[in-house]
């Protein structure tokens, strides 16, 4: 039994530790400028979704890291939206990704190494599926921000959450009655979001 242990785990770490690819994308610069090409915006599959910095291949195959300071934004494969937004108490560039895109803009970032992520994982191999992703949504930082003001950048705390929404939905009834007697709660974000867009997409 001991072995069998053993052997699951080697065969998890392969998995985990398998190289990440590189993925047609584009990524647009501090000056505007939009440059297309292939992008590997993590080492390992089973890494943070927001990287430090990404590796880049422009169309004549030259490869160039960016970090948050050097680019806006980049896109990879058309579907993975990932924009530099300043976070944390020093207000320093991050890479922080787009999850749902409308009237109200919702980003989500992830700060977890990966040793501590793949550590986690291992230490949790008994907890049931449902665990594993609540720990995992909680490890996410979220932030909206109105489309049309640059200036509403916000976190998102667990604890302020109801406070924080009613501001940005204020002008949505329906959502407004719903967050008042909780029926919408912190974990419901994506959900959230997701409805006002819906709503404002078709006034």
């Amino acid at each position: 039994m001991k072995y069998s242990f053993t052997f699951l785990i080697l065969c998890f770490s392969h998995l985990v530790f398998a190289q990440a690819p590189f993925e047609t994308g584009y990524v647009i610069t501090n000056k505007g400028d939009t440059l297309k090409g292939k992008i590997k915006d993590r080492r390992y599959t089973a890494s943070a979704p927001n990287p430090d910095k990404i590796r880049f291949i422009d169309s004549t195959g030259v490869e160039v890291n960016y970090g948050p300071d050097d680019i806006k934004k980049y896109c990879k494969k058309g579907i993975n939206f990932f924009r530099v937004l300043p976070i944390g108490m020093e207000a320093k560039f991050k890479f922080a990704e787009i999850i749902e895109y409308g009237d109200v803009i919702l980003f989500g970032y992830t700060s977890n190494s990966f040793v501590s992520t793949t550590g986690d994982l291992l230490s949790k191999a008994g907890e049931t599926k449902k665990e594993t992703k609540s720990a995992a949504n909680n490890s996410i930082e979220y932030f909206l921000q109105k489309r049309k003001d640059v200036n509403s950048l916000m976190k998102v705390k667990p604890k302020k959450f109801q406070q924080t929404a009613l501001f940005f939905f204020q002008d949505d009834e329906d959502l407004v009655k719903k967050l008042e007697d909780e029926t919408y709660k912190y974990k419901d974000i994506r959900l959230v979001v997701k409805t006002h867009n819906n709503l404002a997409a078709k006034k």
